[in-house]
């Protein structure tokens, strides 16, 4: 199984909507066996493949409820026995599995921190290498942040991709992610840099220009020769929670879609 992590400690840059297309189009358009983990509590890749309803979810916040399923991601983070099976959600998509997140989980941030018994870092590394012969790919979602279940993450992963926008707050948090690396591989000398690319992307704009060149100035062989468009399709898969794929499935497909098909060959030819 190879572990794949997208991750950028700015918000709104891509990371869920890379996370949920990339695994489902290696699941049902490269018939690859996909384990998606959700680690970001706001649970958008959990609700795209459970049957957990935003719309309720939104209903219980307004009404002081919270929601949250009965195995799921923190499960594995705070309990070293836990069965991970158990953990695992069957998608109503060939090949693609998840384990959900849940609205809780970033109040156990601090139950990680006070684990003294474990490697605070290791422990989602340590369940994900109980299914390495199930799956082809395990891909990990997460939030804008360098949180300790961010970086147990990191520590899972084989390959790290950063997606960003045209702006400096991604450009901060890219160069905060390189910063880390190498505390990371002190606990996974395996991890490789898979690359970085440009989200919602207009190349004609001055400043998609600018910040292209920054980026390139100092980590120009990460990048990788993949952009992604901007278009509607992506939020109204997102809202309807219907995978981009899936969402735009006729025979001529929009450029996102092209362009997201295009990132999935790129980290499938990485094994080749």
């Amino acid at each position: 199984m190879k572990t794949i992590i997208f991750l950028n400690i700015k918000g709104g840059v891509g990371k869920t909507a890379t996370a949920t297309t990339v695994a489902h189009m290696l699941a049902t358009r490269y018939n690859k066996k996909v384990l998606l983990v959700d680690t970001d509590a706001q649970m958008n890749s959990t609700m795209m493949y459970s049957d957990v309803d935003f719309v309720s979810i939104f209903n219980g916040i307004c009404e002081g409820k919270t929601t949250s399923t009965n195995k799921s991601v923190e499960t594995l983070l705070l309990d070293r026995n836990a069965d991970i099976h158990e953990c695992i959600i069957h998608t109503n998509y060939e090949n693609l599995d998840i384990i959900p997140s849940c609205l809780t989980l970033s109040e156990a941030e601090e139950r990680i921190k006070g684990d003294v018994i474990s490697p605070q870092q290791t422990k989602l590394k340590r369940h994900l290498k109980k299914v390495e012969d199930e799956y082809d790919y395990c891909i990990i979602d997460t939030s804008p942040s360098l949180s300790i279940i961010n970086i147990n993450g990191l520590v899972a992963a084989d390959e790290l991709y950063i997606p960003l926008k045209c702006d400096g707050g991604s450009l901060l948090g890219v160069s905060i992610i390189m910063s880390i690396l190498n505390v990371v591989k002190e606990s996974n000398p395996g991890l490789k840099m898979g690359g970085m690319f440009f989200t919602q992307w207009n190349g004609r704009k001055n400043v998609s220009k600018a910040v292209y060149q920054l980026l390139s100035d100092s980590f120009g062989e990460y990048i990788i020769p993949v952009t992604i468009a901007t278009s509607k399709n992506v939020e109204e898969s997102s809202l309807m929670q219907i995978p981009l794929l899936a969402y735009d499935s006729g025979k001529n497909k929009n450029k996102v879609t092209e362009n997201y098909i295009e990132l999935t060959e790129y980290i499938l030819h990485r094994d080749l």
